[in-house]
């Protein structure tokens, strides 16, 4: 999952217990990994080495390795990239993983993708490898959000090109490196230009493996009166990148805001779910929360999850047992494709270490082969009942493509119990449910890429769905250009008028 954040406890990070995951199994000895230079050429055959780990790990393990892609899809994914290496005699580091990434596309899951290797980002430390602005991908344009200190640029310039490589092309090109959930093409807008997934955005992380990236960039900018001119920017390091705009919160402690609107009306945004790097005990987070509302007779409840993207699962079921009025079970079923880990266990680690020895009396076995995960054993599949202070007015729900895993099963779940009113822009995830709940991360030997495999097929409860697509607001509200300029919100605009017509 991510770097310091790459194995979260994803859609609703299971909380294992020891009777799935206790097997007296032998453990097979740590894998030697060889970390090559991050300008090192691959030799064809230490290419063939960890694309055959790779495909072996992720044809058996991946239980969604086929949901949407075929066996043979898959097969000629990973030929290809062979192919690559053996006309190349040889494939650069960068281009190995640009490549692998492209190939892990094809399953359509946005907990699947590869990290850099860790020779590549020592290298990339301190490194001024990124634009000194924060923009948006917004109906097509590059809309700058937040300029850098000295930097000639407004919010609302367009960015027309950098480096003489027209926008467009440039975010076509990239775009084919981050991966989405089912077919919401859309949502690769919020990996483009903005990511912490991606270290700055697809643009700035994919684009210094597949173009010369100089200290200086030329951007070609269009002011919103149509003037265009060319500026000559000084790039900066990620660090300083990351101090640009609005500070992303990495920890569901520090994500949850409420504020009173008017008489009646509360606004809570919860901007991740994320509750493994620094965990607090979800209750004690919201619980003040929903007994203010309660205490000061709150009717309406504008709830903002355009920025999350998921996270850890006692922080989602916590949330949705404050706003629900009966007993629900979110999830049907977790489903492991194996419980066969061996020969692919050396490369493979995980926040668990006992996840990587599954005892069989854990699991019952599915007639097409699968296993599921019993109830008893993990805190996932209980039925959550409302808090005691659970809100029980009109809900209404802010998202965005940027939603998908956690906070789309959310929406999700909100809406099949008649719950909620979804405002905003369609989601990511998959409403059907998504392939994550433990996330192994598989290292090959070979390159050092890191490679994410999810381990479960976590199944929502809901008794419909559109097949690989996320969530469908009910009142379509989403960003545009000309709103942005002018610092409008269209989807909050649509809430608060909602709000006033339940008045």
């Amino acid at each position: 999952m991510k770097f310091a954040f790459s194995l979260a406890a994803l859609a609703a990070g299971a909380t294992l217990l020891f009777t799935a995951f206790s097997g007296s199994g032998a453990q097979d000895q740590p894998a030697k990994m060889t970390h090559v230079p991050a300008d090192a050429i691959m030799t064809p055959e230490q290419v063939a080495r960890d694309l055959a780990l790779a495909q072996e790990a992720f044809s058996r393990v991946h239980p969604g390795y086929t949901r949407y892609a075929s066996e043979q899809d898959m097969q000629e994914a990973w030929a290809a990239i062979q192919a690559q290496a053996d006309s190349g005699q040889g494939l650069p580091l960068g281009d190995f993983y640009l490549a692998v990434n492209e190939a892990l596309t094809k399953i359509r899951c946005d907990h699947t993708k590869a990290e850099l290797p860790r020779s590549i980002r020592s290298q990339r430390k301190g490194q001024p490898l990124y634009l000194p602005v924060r923009w948006e991908w917004i109906e097509g344009r590059a809309l700058i959000e937040t300029a850098g200190p000295g930097v000639d640029a407004q919010r609302g310039d367009e960015i027309l090109a950098i480096d003489g490589r027209a926008i467009g092309d440039v975010v076509q090109t990239v775009s084919q490196y981050i991966p989405v959930d089912g077919y919401t093409e859309w949502s690769r807008r919020s990996g483009i230009s903005q990511s912490l997934e991606f270290m700055g955005g697809g643009v700035d992380h994919f684009g210094a493996l597949l173009w010369d990236i100089p200290t200086e960039a030329r951007i070609t900018m269009r002011t919103a009166d149509g003037s265009q001119s060319e500026v000559t920017m000084d790039r900066v390091s990620f660090a300083d990148w990351r101090k640009l705009g609005r500070k992303s919160e990495a920890n569901f402690k520090d994500a949850v805001t409420f504020k009173t609107l008017a008489k009646g009306v509360g606004y809570l945004s919860v901007d991740t779910f994320v509750n493994y790097r620094d965990p607090v005990k979800p209750k004690k987070v919201f619980q003040p929360v929903f007994k203010a509302m309660r205490d000061d007779g709150l009717e309406t409840l504008i709830l903002d999850l355009r920025r999350n993207g998921g996270g850890s699962g006692d922080a989602q079921y916590e949330l949705l047992a404050n706003l629900i009025d009966r007993p629900y079970k979110p999830l049907k079923e977790m489903r492991a494709k194996t419980l066969d880990l061996d020969g692919i266990r050396p490369y493979l680690w995980t926040w668990d270490s006992r996840a990587l020895d599954p005892n069989p009396l854990g699991f019952s076995k599915n007639d097409d082969g699968t296993y599921a995960l019993r109830r008893f054993v993990s805190s996932d599949l209980k039925t959550v009942k409302p808090a005691k202070y659970a809100f029980q007015g009109k809900l209404i729900v802010l998202t965005s493509d940027t939603n998908s895993s956690g906070s789309t099963n959310m929406t999700a779940w909100l809406k099949e119990l008649d719950r909620a009113v979804l405002v905003g822009e369609k989601t990511g995830g998959s409403a059907e449910g998504v392939t994550a709940g433990l996330q192994f991360t598989l290292t090959l030997p070979e390159s050092g890429v890191r490679l994410r495999l999810p381990f479960f097929y976590m199944i929502n409860n809901v008794s419909s769905f559109q097949e690989g697509l996320g969530m469908t607001p009910d009142i379509a509200a989403p960003m545009t250009a000309a709103a942005f300029r002018e610092g409008r919100d269209p989807a909050m605009e649509m809430a608060k008028s909602l709000a006033q017509a339940a008045d």
